[in-house]
Parts: C-alpha cells; structure tokens; sequence
C-alpha cells in the first residue's frame, strides 16, 4: 500500500513512552506487521527485543471463543526433548487461557528459557542502555539524516513542524520502535500479558528454573547497526495513520492466534527480506543461528524444558525449526495438525 501524499492528512499522535520491560516485544515490533501488505517498520513480531514491526490487534474489548492454537513443537525424540513455542511479546486478558497442549508443555518443564533471562527482562538498566544506545551524538539530528520526504512524513504525524526538536536527538530505530510501541499500548495492549511475561511470572511462582538464550546488549546492538537506509524505510513505514497500522495488527494476531504459520512466513519474513535484508539477518538469521548450539544442548541435557521465543523466529529456512530439522533432530508440531 504506498504512503504516498499521506503527510498531510495526519492529525497529531502522541507518542507514550515504552514499557521499560519490553526489549524483546520492541525487537519483534521494528521487524514486521501485517496487512494485506504488511508494514515492514512494525511487524517481529512478533513473535522477535524492546519488543521486537507493531504486532497486535487494537483493543477491542471481545472475548474470544476459543484458546490461542499455541505455535507448539516438541524438538528432540521422545527421551530426550524440549519444547518450543512462539509468543507474542504484548497480549490481552482475552488471549487466556492457553491451549491444554501448551499448558502441558509448562506444566511438565523444570526449566523454562526466553530470548533474555527475566532478571535482565524487568531490569530498569536494560530500559537505560536501550535509550543510550537509541540517542544521536550531540552534533547529529534526525532530520538531517533522513530524507525531506520522510521529514514532511514526520512532521504530519507529529501535527506540526514544531514539534520535531521533540525526536530530533533520537535515532530512526529508536523513533519506530517508540511509535509501535506507543500504537500498541493506546490500543489496550499489555506486556504483563505477553506469552512470555505470562511465563516468566509463573516460572518465577512455580520455583522453575529460568535463563536467557543471550543478553539485552545483544538485542539492542542488532538493533543499532542496521543500515542508517533501511532505518529510514522503516520509519516511513510507520508514519501511517494508526487506523491503518491497528488494522494490520488484527491481521496478524489472526495468524498467531489461529497458528497460520504459513500466512506469518508469507506476511512476515519475505516481507522483510525483500524491504530491509540487513536488518532481516542482524534480527533473525544471524540470532536464531547463534542459538542453535544452546538449544542443541538442551536435548543432550535432558531437562524438561520450554523455550519461549518470538513468532519471527519460526518462520521460513532461517527458522529455528527448519535449522533444526536440517541438524537431522527430529521436530514435531503438537496440537495442531499442520508444520
């Protein structure tokens, strides 16, 4: 869907500060969202750090009918396994309970693992770095690095040319992620409810083992070296009337909730290879392989696990489940019929 000529017809939008526990739900957001034409700015995804690309369905107060299909796998044969299941990092009350399947999956595990460790998820110095790394040197602006087109972009979103010097110090990451971040939360979505914060509280109650499959430093530097480029094409991206961004979020938590993983291949990973490459491999590609010894080990291993990860992170040949099967360990969806 082109942006052209939409500047102008922006009203003024607020942009509200992140939670400070969302890294990973920041990740997922800046990779992708989805539409019929997916928003290449907001969607991981969400399954992906800062909450990973916008990722969910705008507030609308329904219950659903029916639990999530849980995006559930068993990896390993039936000795030696764990499981693997892809969250969406911002949830609401309506997305519970969960799938029986996946309450089974909790249930059984001595040991839960995420993208991050809980510790460093809910540390107020994960928030600090974010921001650090997120602001520009005293001597750069963002409207200087970006082009007059995405500045006249910005300014409709903003309502008025005044208030630029209110993002000029950010980077173009930073100032995507704030926008998703902001669109999601004004639509009544909470990470107290995302799959994996719902995890990490009940591990914590339940005396489960907990751990990281990398540090936040390791999300936010993926993040601050993409291409000052497709930074930009991002941003353009979601500089979009909320109305429209709310829309694609539906559409996705469609996909996430019906376990539509070839719809979420389609509308997340191409789209993001074809419009930002780079920051499809330092957000994806290069993290899920990095993690492939230490899931690797969790089957030698031998403890009941459940390793929590983004959405994004499952989809297409870079998948965590396609560089499994290709490691020749045995990868099998549960509850659900389909791969």
């Amino acid at each position: 869907m082109s942006m052209s000529g939409r500047a102008g017809r922006h009203s003024k939008q607020t942009i509200q500060p992140a939670p400070r526990n969302q890294i990973e739900a920041m990740t997922q957001t800046r990779c992708h969202s989805v539409l019929d034409r997916p928003n290449p700015s907001v969607r991981r995804w969400l399954g992906s750090a800062f909450a990973t690309t916008l990722i969910l369905l705008l507030g609308l107060a329904k219950v659903q009918a029916e639990p999530p299909t849980p995006l559930l796998w068993q990896v390993g044969d039936d000795d030696r396994h764990f499981y693997l299941v892809g969250s969406f990092h911002l949830l609401t009350a309506d997305d519970y309970p969960l799938a029986d399947s996946l309450e089974a999956a909790y249930a059984g595990a001595e040991r839960l693992v995420f993208e991050i460790s809980p510790e460093e998820a809910l540390s107020p110095a994960v928030a600090t770095a974010m921001s650090t790394r997120g602001m520009l040197p005293a001597d750069r602006s963002l409207t200087s690095m970006i082009s007059p087109d995405t500045r006249q972009r910005l300014i409709g979103f903003l309502g008025s040319e005044a208030a630029l010097p209110t993002v000029d110090r950010l980077k173009p990451w930073f100032l995507t992620l704030g926008i998703a971040i902001s669109a999601m939360t004004q639509a009544g979505f909470d990470a107290q409810h995302g799959l994996d914060m719902h995890f990490m509280q009940r591990a914590r109650s339940d005396g489960k083992t907990t751990l990281g499959l990398e540090t936040a430093q390791q999300q936010i530097d993926a993040l601050d070296s993409a291409p000052i480029e497709e930074q930009e094409r991002s941003l353009r991206e979601a500089l979009r009337p909320l109305p429209e961004l709310r829309e694609e979020i539906h559409t996705l938590h469609r996909y996430w909730r019906t376990a539509d993983l070839a719809r979420l291949e389609q509308e997340m990973w191409a789209e993001l290879v074809a419009e930002t490459p780079v920051s499809a491999r330092l957000l994806n590609s290069d993290r899920n392989r990095r993690w492939l010894p230490q899931l690797q080990a969790l089957i030698a291993d031998g403890t009941p696990t459940l390793v929590v990860v983004g959405t994004l992170h499952l989809v297409g040949d870079d998948g965590l489940p396609a560089l499994l099967t290709a490691e020749g360990i045995s990868v099998r969806p549960v509850g659900r019929s389909t791969p």
